[in-house]
């Protein structure tokens, strides 16, 4: 009751915070009280802010489980353009690059991706990349 229980991993996860605030928001009292005190467009707005936060753990997740065991390859950037997210600060661009991998056939493929922001490629700069061989739109600049 009233949170004391609570395990200070849990407290630390992510997933499960954005999970309890959407919990929170839509049901039970405090939902019912949410919606009559702010109004339904204040929770719609919150919806839309934990479905953005939800995207970018998820986000988060895929490039780090790239970086570990995804394909090597060196790759050119085609374009590059903005997407307005931020991952730790860091910008998350849409790449469109000619990926030449370690084994096998020449390919492009776009894609989102997080980048460092002191380190943003530009159109022609050649960079190391890792992705998922059955899909290639997930890539990583590493």
């Amino acid at each position: 009751m009233f949170g004391l229980g609570k395990k200070k991993e849990e407290e630390k996860d992510p997933k499960k915070a954005l999970e309890n605030a959407e919990k929170t928001l839509n049901t039970g009292l405090t939902g019912m009280l949410t919606k009559g005190f702010m109004g339904k467009d204040f929770v719609n707005k919150m919806n839309a802010s934990i479905e953005m936060g939800k995207s970018a753990v998820n986000t988060y997740d895929m490039s780090n489980y790239l970086a570990a065991n995804g394909m090597p390859g060196t790759a050119e950037v085609l374009s590059i353009a903005d997407t307005g997210k931020l991952i730790n600060f860091n910008p998350v661009v849409v790449l469109k690059i000619r990926v030449t991998p370690s084994y096998g056939p020449t390919f492009e493929a776009e894609g989102e991706s997080v980048v460092s922001k002191i380190a943003i490629p530009r159109v022609g700069d050649k960079v190391n990349i890792k992705y998922n061989p059955n899909d290639t739109k997930q890539f990583v600049v590493v």
